[in-house]
């Protein structure tokens, strides 16, 4: 009877190692799935900036040099020149009830005001 109730303990404890280790490797598998996401996205975005950069050069709208002053200037937008541009986190305020909701918010988190939509981080002057 001893060995039974053992043999069924290191069953049901093998069950949840069991349980436990497919559950890490389902979270694993969501992760990488995420990761591959975004790599995906990023190379799509790299992709998409070559070509504008490189219609802009052959129409000559600007120069190399041009471009690689631009970059250094939006570079030091956001007050620190290392190569990001970190995107503006602090909360906008509501033009119609005055409260905070978070940037990303399509519209005011207490009012329902929908705010206007700025594909701009930063402008200059601003």
């Amino acid at each position: 009877m001893l060995a039974g109730a053992a043999a069924a303990a290191a069953y049901h404890s093998a069950t949840r190692l069991t349980a436990t280790q497919q559950s890490g490797s389902t979270q694993d598998l969501g992760a990488r799935s995420e990761v591959e996401a975004l790599r995906q996205k990023v190379e799509r975005q790299a992709l998409l900036i070559q070509t504008m950069l490189m219609i802009l050069l052959e129409k000559k709208v600007l120069h190399e040099e041009e471009f690689k002053e631009w970059i250094d200037y939006v570079d030091q937008l956001d007050g620190t020149r290392d190569g990001k541009l970190k995107e503006d986190r602090s909360p906008q305020v509501c033009a119609n009830c005055g409260r905070n909701s978070p940037r990303t918010a399509p519209k005011c988190l207490y009012c329902g005001q929908a705010f206007e939509t700025d594909f701009l981080y930063y402008r200059p002057g601003a």
